[in-house]
């Protein structure tokens, strides 16, 4: 992948697959920025009911003020794969 991206996620302590995707980004050479929330945080628990999503990590791509969400570990995976395709 030619152009570096940056993601924001939600993450929360001890969760395999935050670091997982954390571990992704950085080896992909992808900026991040990670906010680490305890389960039962209120911004959180308004994300998982808002993107109407279950588990963690929750993760955007910023671009400008813009920010798509992408999902959890897995859909990061597929996420970079489909944009190294393009």
């Amino acid at each position: 992948m030619s152009d570096i991206k940056t993601f924001y996620l939600y993450v929360t302590p001890e969760c395999p697959f935050c670091d997982k995707a954390t571990n992704l980004l950085n080896d992909r050479g992808h900026k991040h920025i990670t906010m680490e929330l305890g389960w039962d945080h209120p911004t959180l628990n308004r994300l998982k009911e808002e993107m109407d999503w279950g588990t963690v990590p929750i993760i955007f791509e910023l671009d400008g003020r813009d920010h798509k969400f992408v999902g959890g570990y897995t859909d990061l995976v597929k996420y970079l794969e489909d944009k190294e395709n393009e």
